[in-house]
């Protein structure tokens, strides 16, 4: 037991007695608390995060007789978000934009030359994130470095005014991003506009766009009849759409065009069957598929259209109105028996005709 004791007491003995030179392995920086010359306008500073491979130190530096390890107090991420605090954490924060800071590099290195002079570089790189639908979303991101020689200064009379100053700098450049950023990046878009613009040619060579004044007349039927097929006549329709965005203020404005065609070089008709009232059922396929293409965008003015995913739910939908566009067309055909019902063929006629009237559309054939 007392050489347990002598043991115990022996540790304490060396441990009390030897302190600075455990302490002497780690050198503490302490970043002032200084205002940066930055006017932060539009966001906050939320979060300062560490992705360094290494994170328990920032480098090494020079202390006679050998480098020994630097450290910022407090840790290095929480130090540089208490230094960014001071500007960029504002008591209200509920219309800003939440920045996460990510320290993507930030060493110190130091050597001694032969003219006991300490030769010295600091890097560090910055990458600025914020968060969409409660996700990290990169932004911009930069990395910079400065060097120094010094002789008969601490280091931390060097060292800690240098990283102040490269990290104001790097703050300053993403203040400038910012700025410009928030009025124009997708990334910070709360709204989604719609607006529907008309674009209405009639004939681009071997396309036939659809139009009130422009009827179809067989010329249009350009192919070749189809030995596969016992009908008198084909006709090829289909729609699309094509849509610009733009940014202002945090509003995304899509500006949608739709078209309906029909084409000209792959359309039928047999000598034999050109006559006003199958010139009419082909028509109505055409009609047929202007009257999907006004539902496609009838229904995307009632969607509340995410800013994140907008490109996605609407090339969705286009799909699924382009799915029922193909049902409708061969329920048509299949009720009229390809025209030869005529008194399914009128009800078919007036359905779809007043359908596109209740649109405010004027339908090519009355």
């Amino acid at each position: 037991m007392k050489h347990v004791l002598k043991a115990i007491m022996h540790c304490l003995f060396l441990g009390w007695w030897f302190p600075n030179v455990i302490l002497a392995q780690v050198q503490t920086l302490t970043l002032q608390p200084e205002r940066l010359s930055i006017r932060p306008n539009g966001y906050y500073i939320a979060q300062v995060v560490d992705e360094r491979a290494v994170t328990s130190n920032v480098g090494k530096i020079w202390s006679r007789p050998q480098p020994i390890t630097a450290v910022l107090q407090g840790g290095t991420a929480k130090a540089i978000e208490n230094f960014l605090n001071r500007t960029f954490n504002p008591t209200k924060t509920d219309t800003l934009v939440p920045i996460i800071v990510v320290i993507k590099e930030l060493r110190i290195s130091e050597t001694l030359t032969p003219a006991n002079r300490v030769n010295g570089e600091i890097k560090l790189g910055l990458s600025f994130e914020t968060y969409r639908e409660g996700k990290r979303t990169a932004l911009t991101g930069a990395s910079a470095a400065s060097t120094y020689t010094r002789t008969g200064v601490t280091p931390e009379d060097v060292i800690e005014s240098m990283l102040r100053k490269l990290i104001e700098n790097q703050l300053k450049g993403f203040n400038s991003w910012f700025s410009k950023g928030i009025k124009t990046s997708d990334v910070f878009v709360r709204e989604v506009k719609l607006v529907f613009e008309d674009d209405l040619p009639i004939s681009d060579g071997d396309t036939l766009y659809y139009h009130s004044e422009r009827p179809l007349v067989w010329k249009d039927f350009m192919g070749a009849p189809s030995v596969l097929s016992r009908w008198a006549a084909q006709i090829f329709t289909s729609f699309g759409f094509e849509a610009r965005s733009s940014v202002n203020n945090r509003v995304l404005e899509l500006r949608v065009k739709t078209k309906v065609w029909m084409d000209k070089t792959i359309s039928w008709v047999r000598q034999d069957s050109k006559n006003d009232y199958v010139l009419d059922h082909e028509q109505l396929h055409f009609d047929i598929t202007r009257l999907i293409s006004e539902r496609f965008r009838r229904h995307l003015k009632t969607m509340a259209i995410s800013p994140e995913d907008f490109s996605s739910e609407i090339q969705y939908q286009y799909i699924e109105f382009y799915r029922k566009h193909t049902e409708l067309q061969q329920q048509y055909d299949e009720e009229t028996a390809h025209g030869i019902n005529k008194p399914q063929q009128a009800e078919w006629v007036k359905k779809v005709r007043d359908e596109l009237r209740s649109y405010g559309i004027k339908p090519a054939h009355p």
